[in-house]
């Protein structure tokens, strides 16, 4: 998937399509409503177009210098981006909604099991106030 289409999806511009051949999806459930998965896919958006990160995000991430060991509760902004550019990743954003007090994604994957940290961390950091 190029990150123009994966851009429609999570700008819910395009939903009603069969996942392309050769690809799984992936049901996810994370914490958080509408506003919550507003701003995850704020920052989404703004991977995807390279634009800056909403600073409400930045924030929620420990800076590089302070990193001292490979067990943390919050990712380094440089790690994160890393992760999160679509080189790197085996994940794409394929829908989104939210019911009940949680936000359902459904992510695009080549195959299971995949790495997800980063998407992990976008909605926990989007789910801190």
């Amino acid at each position: 998937m190029v990150a123009a289409e994966e851009l429609q999806r999570v700008r819910d511009e395009e939903r009603d399509t069969a996942p392309p051949a050769g690809y799984e999806v992936d049901d996810l459930i994370f914490a958080g409503g509408p506003e919550q998965l507003e701003r995850a896919r704020e920052v989404m958006a703004a991977v995807l177009t390279d634009q800056p990160l909403p600073a409400w995000f930045v924030a929620q991430c420990v800076d590089d210098g302070a990193v001292q060991t490979c067990t943390l509760d919050r990712w380094s902004l440089r790690a994160w981006k890393f992760w999160l550019q679509p080189e790197n990743r085996r994940w794409w954003w394929w829908s989104a909604d939210t019911a009940a007090g949680s936000i359902h994604l459904t992510a695009l994957v080549r195959a299971k099991p995949y790495l997800r940290g980063s998407l992990e961390w976008l909605f926990k950091a989007a789910a801190t106030p």
